[in-house]
């Protein structure tokens, strides 16, 4: 009787924790975005494995958990990026959402975005992940910018002279 309620209770412990892993590739640069969506059931961690992209860029990330209580429901859910040696970069808020934008990380390194939470619906939980890559733009874009406003400034002063 002990050895049957251990063994129960040991596959049950199995089924509660859950982890899964998703290769992204090289992350995408905004307009593009990866995403996922994943059922998830008890206490979850998932890894969202990714190449950084080799142009200067920023990282983001996000997990919503989508709830319809009583059925689906996510407590606690929050993301974070690591590096592929398991340093914390940087952490999102814990709620019903979790979000992460701007993060700076070196061009063509491996991270993984660490997903976690625990589904406490009568079905588990079901959250939305969604990552990118937002370039940052080079310095020539802001002398551009900047010659431009001059020589707009310049032709409103040439005519606010009369000619």
């Amino acid at each position: 009787m002990l050895k049957s309620t251990a063994l129960t209770a040991l596959f049950s412990m199995s089924a509660i924790a859950q982890a899964a892993t998703f290769n992204i590739g090289t992350l995408p640069v905004a307009p593009l975005v990866y995403t996922n969506t994943t059922t998830v059931s008890g206490s979850f961690t998932d890894i969202y494995n990714f190449v950084f992209p080799t142009l200067g860029a920023t990282a983001s990330g996000s997990a919503v958990s989508i709830n319809i209580s009583p059925v689906l429901d996510i407590d606690n859910i929050n993301v974070s990026i690591f590096t592929a040696a398991n340093t914390l970069v940087s952490a999102g808020p814990t709620g019903a959402s979790s979000v992460l934008f701007d993060v700076p990380l070196m061009p063509g390194a491996s991270y993984y975005y660490r997903v976690t939470g625990l589904a406490t619906g009568q079905s588990g939980g079901f959250y939305s992940f969604l990552a990118s890559a937002a370039p940052i733009p080079e310095p020539e874009t802001y002398a551009l910018m900047l010659a431009g406003l001059a020589v707009v400034g310049f032709m409103a002063q040439r005519r606010r002279r009369g000619g």
